[in-house]
């Protein structure tokens, strides 16, 4: 699981960091935002998996290539599926489906090109805990960012987020996330307090969103929280 961690986490940086820009710039040109996204994760794959490139990964199966070449390959498929799979406006649920095809296929990648024998050989299997830290803290801004933004898009039509409401939104998750890393039981506390306090947030009208959109974002921003929990205190 090292590797694919790494890679999963090199897959989302481009939108981790621009993630406003690169909409703005994929409305005006597509494929410039592509290949934004895909420099990025090419850097950030070949330099959080410099220890493994020489490695033979499984190619599907079908046979062993060193570590660079199925980054390489990879970073064509990335490519080619933020160019052209898209499903968006064409049917009632194309941001959804885009959404969930897209990452599908492309973990779907990852996991088959992951030497996950060869590592586990070397008696590194677990991915190491900012490794885990740095992906659960990807998947609870810009995942569940991309997946409510998708969900809005399809029910809500015109009636988005407003950039305001997704950062906002952004911060509650985060805090939650940050929560539930709290050594011992004093999240329990923190996580009641701040559970609270957004539910009042949300009575008086600050954080004006639908009860999908609220609690999608504070249930999966706990459950990764909880997942990273276990990863850094359990996991040996």
């Amino acid at each position: 699981m090292i590797v694919f961690w790494r890679l999963f986490l090199s897959l989302y940086l481009a939108d981790f960091f621009l993630f406003y820009k690169i909409i703005k710039i994929q409305r005006e040109n597509r494929a410039r935002a592509t290949l934004i996204r895909t420099g990025v994760f090419l850097v950030a794959a070949f330099w959080l998996c410099r220890h493994y490139l020489m490695l033979e990964w499984p190619f599907f199966g079908v046979m062993d290539l060193p570590g660079w070449v199925c980054i390489l390959l990879f970073g064509a498929f990335y490519a080619c599926v933020y160019q052209w799979f898209n499903f968006e406006g064409k049917m009632r649920w194309g941001h959804l489906l885009t959404f969930a095809a897209k990452n599908t296929f492309l973990w779907l990648f990852l996991f088959l090109c992951t030497p996950f024998l060869v590592v586990y050989r070397t008696g590194n299997f677990f991915a190491q805990p900012w490794v885990i830290f740095c992906a659960g803290i990807v998947i609870v801004t810009h995942l569940v960012e991309w997946a409510l933004r998708a969900w809005e898009q399809d029910t809500q039509g015109e009636r988005e987020l407003s950039f305001d409401e997704q950062w906002m939104l952004m911060m509650v998750r985060l805090i939650f996330f940050f929560i539930m890393l709290l050594p011992g039981v004093r999240w329990m506390v923190l996580f009641v307090i701040w559970l609270g306090t957004c539910l009042y947030a949300r009575k008086i009208r600050l954080m004006d969103v639908t009860n999908t959109v609220f609690y999608v974002s504070v249930i999966s921003a706990t459950f990764i929280g909880m997942l990273v929990r276990l990863r850094i205190y359990w996991v040996g």
